[in-house]
């Protein structure tokens, strides 16, 4: 067969041929079936998944099958990649799969895709819609704002949701953008993540298509955006957010926002837009409860093809609070593993050994905050918590300052931007900055020691 005839549906099925042989059937079905074959970039096949957390699962634990299932395919070796955001098919039988024509184009497989075929903007979960969010007693106020404002868009403008990370703040927002969209197929909705919305500005300044980006964000019925805290300290683009945020208001366009803080709490907002963000209903989401946490496993075991014990359901929900992220992430390695090793169930005494580590971080993360790594880093390195938090770069500041975000992202369960934020940096800052400590480590035994007895300290 001729390269140019070769597309994703030929390559994805012959490999998933070989899955099926080399893997027993239900760790094929938990974990393979339902990825989908979406475009060719060269040697490399992108592979539709629903979202980051299972295609960084598959990274994990699977890189090797999938690496070997798609080697030699006519000769090539292909590499892949993942793309989020598609919507599991019911079905995918690789042997009685039927091969598309050859002149079958990346641009029709995109088409025959559900994003298309739901209607919903891109960048939002199929999954996060009203009837999967499990309502209880900390996020009911916010569930119900949230759905009467997809109801009855302009009611309660701006909506301004905040709460800890990982508690149902993104699945809340994208699900007014499915109801909307349900309701309206019409409605133009724009969700962005505030750093997208920087990324974009900024773009849209260094190649002259500053109108087609307000248009963008300006030009729409409801504008959904999350994390707006990460708007402190920067001036342009509060400048911008200000003047888009009149311009939908004075429209009547529904705005509603998500933040890890009300707004009074962000260092570094200006006034004019604690005023506007507060000028309309504010609601809190707080951690779920044992009982919301519990109901919220028992519906995402649906999902799964291999169901827990109550009394290991029982067990997480005891042992993990901090957020509903890692709830899921506790749920599916089980999962994972019961599929994989093909076991009928699993017992709390198990479960316990398996999910050690990630038991070990939560307990973590319910003692250790941002704010104290940063005290207790100034502390060892005899400076002020204010050199660490400043833009000072000479060494005896820049290393501290790395080592605090290096302790940060490994003590507790914030991700990249949001430690960021609480240092006045953005998330590629931070990342450096967990690269570099372990090599300064690595050459300096005293900052190995330092690191090491910092960490202790935090632990005890």
């Amino acid at each position: 067969m001729r390269k140019e005839e070769i597309t994703a549906e030929i390559i994805w099925d012959e490999a998933a041929t070989r899955l099926q042989r080399q893997l027993h059937k239900t760790t094929y079905e938990q974990w393979f079936q339902n990825i989908l074959p979406v475009n060719l970039d060269g040697d490399v096949i992108v592979l539709g998944v629903s979202d980051d957390f299972f295609a960084d699962w598959l990274k994990d634990n699977f890189d090797d099958v999938l690496s070997d299932a798609l080697a030699s395919i006519d000769n090539i070796d292909y590499a892949y990649k993942f793309e989020y955001g598609h919507t599991p098919k019911k079905q995918f039988n690789a042997k009685a799969a039927s091969r598309e024509p050859a002149t079958t184009s990346a641009k029709s497989v995109k088409e025959k895709t559900p994003e298309t075929g739901n209607k919903r903007p891109v960048n939002c979960l199929s999954r996060h819609t009203f009837e999967n969010f499990v309502v209880g007693e900390e996020n009911r106020y916010a569930y119900t704002a949230a759905k009467t404002a997809a109801e009855n868009a302009g009611l309660y403008n701006p909506l301004y949701i905040y709460g800890g990370t990982g508690i149902g703040k993104t699945h809340l927002l994208q699900a007014v953008a499915h109801e909307s969209l349900e309701k309206n197929q019409k409605t133009r909705i724009k969700y962005t993540t505030c750093e997208e919305f920087l990324n974009s500005y900024v773009d849209s300044l260094r190649s002259k298509k500053h109108a087609d980006f307000r248009s963008s964000v300006r030009d729409v019925d409801i504008l959904l955006v999350d994390d707006v805290h990460m708007l402190a300290n920067k001036t342009q683009l509060q400048e911008e957010f200000f003047n888009t945020f009149n311009t939908l208001y004075n429209q009547n366009k529904q705005i509603i926002l998500t933040s890890d803080k009300q707004p009074c709490e962000i260092a570094g907002l200006e006034d004019r837009l604690v005023s506007r963000f507060e000028s309309g209903v504010t609601t809190e989401i707080n951690h779920p409860g044992f009982e919301t946490r519990l109901a919220i496993l028992k519906m995402m075991q649906e999902e799964h093809l291999v169901k827990l014990d109550d009394d290991v359901l029982q067990f997480i929900a005891v042992n993990i609070s901090s957020s509903v992220r890692r709830l899921k992430g506790a749920l599916l390695r089980l999962v994972a593993f019961a599929s994989a090793m093909s076991v009928s169930d699993i017992s709390v005494e198990k479960a316990e050994t398996l999910l050690r580590k990630l038991l070990e971080e939560e307990n973590a993360s319910k003692t250790i905050s941002l704010e104290s790594i940063q005290r207790a880093v100034a502390e060892h390195f005899d400076i002020r918590v204010n050199d660490i938090l400043s833009s000072k770069r000479p060494k005896n500041i820049a290393e501290p300052r790395m080592v605090a975000m290096f302790l940060c992202r490994k003590l507790t369960a914030f991700s990249y931007p949001e430690i960021g934020t609480a240092f006045g940096k953005n998330h590629a800052t931070v990342m450096n900055a967990c690269k570099k400590v372990p090599e300064l480590c690595s050459k300096s035994e005293n900052m190995r020691r330092s690191v090491s007895l910092l960490e202790r300290q935090l632990h005890n």
